[in-house]
């Protein structure tokens, strides 16, 4: 169903052909064509704003870029797994982010070792994945309105028990999340490891063959054995332990925070996995693109600085981009259905 580091191919999820034979899936292309038009795209900016401020092109600019890339890229895998598996959208991600990284500091501030607040934020984010899976599985109910009610329930209850978490000035995480490694920040490189681990995962192991073939055809997927409750549950608390890892990045780089904090990461995780061709429709979805689209939102908000443009114009673009993107996708669903 798809090419390297993308989910792979399941005969569960293959579009059908006249007469119910089963059609090969020609989808791989439109990924390499996704890849060159947002790689074109990014060049074209980086070019247009090379041209009005050539200091652009800088080691400041490129960890700006890199810094906003990290946190919103592993956030952007949990999103995209839970639309590869036919989950729609999770819209309770930026809070998930949030109440790791609150978990991951409070663990911090009473003395536990680093490596265990880690495993304590990651297993936060683990725990949220498993609310929302549970609510929507033996619920039956929309994910995306169970998500948009467990984050703003989640917000709530956030707001209400802490106004602010602040990480350990001398802490090991926090020390991490200040240095950089090749030039890049330290927190660029975790987000690297995730995409690749995730589109490894999603194209060589069972748990990602099952992925995509409850995401491409669920009925098909349960005909030929497939628990659908098991499968949608572990692909929430999956989405939501990686949610987590992104609260323990985000913590590790944010000396101070809110439980609002995460409220900026929303548009740009989802206009990256739809810029990316990870259709709605789920079943399909390429990593290798995903870094390429983050990438690309991540640069505009610092072209955005260097035009002499306010901030907020950085969210029209994106915003803009992300109706471009669904209308593609509505697209390719509308031609593939003929």
């Amino acid at each position: 169903m798809t090419t390297s580091l993308i989910t792979a191919a399941d005969p569960a999820a293959a579009p059908e052909g006249r007469g119910g034979r089963r059609r090969p899936d020609r989808r791989g292309p439109a990924g390499y064509r996704d890849a060159l038009s947002i790689a074109a795209v990014w060049l074209v900016l980086i070019v247009a704003t090379t041209v009005v401020r050539p200091d652009f092109l800088s080691s400041q600019t490129l960890l700006a870029v890199t810094f906003t890339m990290s946190i919103s890229g592993i956030l952007a895998v949990a999103q995209a797994i839970i639309v590869i598996s036919g989950g729609l959208l999770d819209l309770s991600l930026p809070v998930a982010l949030v109440f790791s990284a609150w978990a991951t500091v409070t663990a911090l501030n009473n003395g536990l070792p680093t490596p265990v607040a880690i495993v304590i934020g990651i297993l936060a984010g683990a725990a949220w994945g498993a609310l929302n899976g549970l609510i929507v599985v033996f619920g039956k109910l929309n994910p995306i309105i169970v998500t948009l009610a467990t984050g703003f329930g989640g917000l709530a209850v956030m707001l209400i028990f802490f106004t602010s978490a602040q990480i350990p000035s001398a802490s090991d995480l926090r020390l991490y999340g200040l240095g950089r490694f090749l030039g890049l920040p330290n927190i660029f490189w975790p987000m690297v490891i995730v995409i690749i681990v995730a589109g490894l995962a999603l194209h060589f192991t069972r748990w990602g063959r099952h992925v995509v073939a409850v995401g491409g055809n669920a009925q098909a997927a349960k005909a030929r054995g497939i628990n659908l409750r098991r499968m949608r549950l572990a692909t929430f608390i999956g989405a939501g332990a990686v949610a987590g890892l992104a609260g323990v990045m985000f913590s590790a780089v944010t000396p101070s925070f809110t439980a609002a904090a995460g409220a900026g990461f929303q548009l740009i995780v989802i206009g990256a996995v739809i810029l990316a061709g990870i259709s709605l429709s789920g079943g399909k979805g390429n990593l290798l693109v995903l870094l390429l689209s983050i990438g690309f939102l991540a640069t505009i908000p610092a072209s955005i600085a260097f035009f002499g443009l306010p901030p907020a114009w950085a969210l029209v673009f994106q915003g803009a981009l992300l109706i471009i993107a669904v209308g593609i996708d509505g697209y390719r669903l509308k031609r593939t259905a003929r």
